[in-house]
């Protein structure tokens, strides 16, 4: 009796072996919880003030694991953010935080005694329960003010990562920098792969004073240091540009097309002399299809493999030009500029300051290289039963 054989998509096999492979899977699962992390970020975040930029300098530069209480002083004037544009760009705070070490309510006054840092004399203050409020709960009655004094302007906070020096939560900013550091990655490799894809492929099929043409631009901005040639670019179009996350995104990505060129180069060289292109020739197919619609998917695999080690590539870039000041802009967080902000603590019993952001920037460049290796020895098949 014969024994149904199930044939298997090379997909799938590759998709086996890279599940086989511990150190690539605990990579992808770093970079889906970045992801899913970067996309809720204000949702997520202790602090979800846009840029997690709620200061409060009585906190300032305050250990992991600290805790304190904090009273809500309602502004006067607010317009709160709808839920899809504070998850977006942060929810507009209707209140000014006062740190205290013990408060009481005693009637319509709020005793309180504010934290002023552990290195100073606590200050005894009381003020009036309607001025805490603010106007808009004047006509609530005694009863009610209480109700909603307890649960609304009394928060018990902790910082698991600490304060920086502006009493800001370190661990809220780290969060809000996934998203910084994602979405350069994301937008650079995109830039880099059609550069490097279009201008590889053409130089590889064609050949000739083309293709010499092309390495000749390939090997000049080979031979420019990248992080270098990323200044560069962001100087000169430093003026053109005013938003400084869309030059970054510019200037990093034309500074790694040259890897996805060269190697898109180096297959399609190779592919082109195969009997499918020449089948296709001579069905009269133009260059256009024949390059984008038969060689290109056949050298998918190397394509993804690059592009997660440019993704990698564009994270510490970024990081560097925040790092030197030329990024991310304050207040806006970046692994980068917190890296450089805190690096004058290195030294100190406050190191995890600086240590924190470059952990970061560590576990999401490995994540990405270990996918990209494991990438790589699932999509080659040489030598390889399943």
């Amino acid at each position: 009796m014969s024994k149904e054989v199930k044939s298997t998509s090379l997909n799938a096999k590759a998709w086996k072996r890279l599940k086989r492979n511990k150190s690539a899977m605990f990579g992808l699962a770093v970079i889906i919880l970045s992801v899913f992390v970067s996309i809720l970020a204000y949702v997520v975040a202790p602090d979800n003030s846009a840029n997690a930029n709620e200061q409060i300098l009585q906190l300032e530069t305050h250990e992991p694991g600290f805790s304190i209480t904090i009273l809500k002083k309602n502004k006067d004037t607010f317009e709160p953010s709808g839920f899809f544009d504070g998850a977006i760009n942060g929810y507009k705070k209707g209140y000014e935080p006062i740190p205290v070490n013990s408060y009481k309510l005693v009637g319509d006054t709020v005793f309180y005694n504010e934290y002023r840092g552990k290195a100073f004399a606590a200050d005894d203050k009381k003020i009036a329960l309607n001025e805490l409020l603010g106007p808009s709960y004047a006509s609530k009655s005694a009863a009610e003010k209480k109700e909603i004094f307890e649960k609304e302007q009394v928060e018990k906070r902790t910082y698991l990562l600490g304060t920086d020096k502006f009493g800001r939560d370190i661990f809220s900013r780290l969060i809000i920098g996934t998203r910084v550091s994602l979405s350069v990655g994301l937008i650079s490799v995109f830039i880099s792969l059609f550069i490097g894809i279009t201008l590889g492929a053409v130089a590889g099929y064609f050949k000739g004073w083309i293709d010499e043409a092309i390495m000749w631009v390939i090997n000049v901005f080979w031979s420019i240091p990248t992080l270098l040639l990323a200044m560069c670019l962001y100087i000169v179009a430093a003026d053109r540009i005013e938003n400084k996350l869309v030059l970054i995104f510019i200037a990093v990505g034309l500074t790694m097309w040259v890897d996805t060129a060269r190697i898109v180069r180096g297959q399609v060289l190779g592919i082109r002399e195969l009997e499918f292109v020449s089948a296709a020739r001579s069905l009269g197919y133009n260059n256009a299809r024949i390059i984008f619609l038969h060689i290109l998917p056949n050298i998918i695999g190397p394509i993804i493999v690059v592009a997660c080690a440019n993704f990698a590539s564009a994270i510490l870039i970024e990081s560097g030009l925040s790092y030197i000041g030329l990024g991310i802009q304050p207040p806006a967080p970046s692994w980068g500029s917190m890296l450089n902000e805190y690096k004058g603590f290195i030294d100190t019993n406050k190191a995890y300051l600086a240590l924190f952001p470059g952990f970061a920037i560590m576990a999401l460049v490995l994540a990405f290289n270990l996918v990209g290796n494991g990438l790589r020895d699932a999509l080659d098949v040489r030598g390889q039963a399943n």
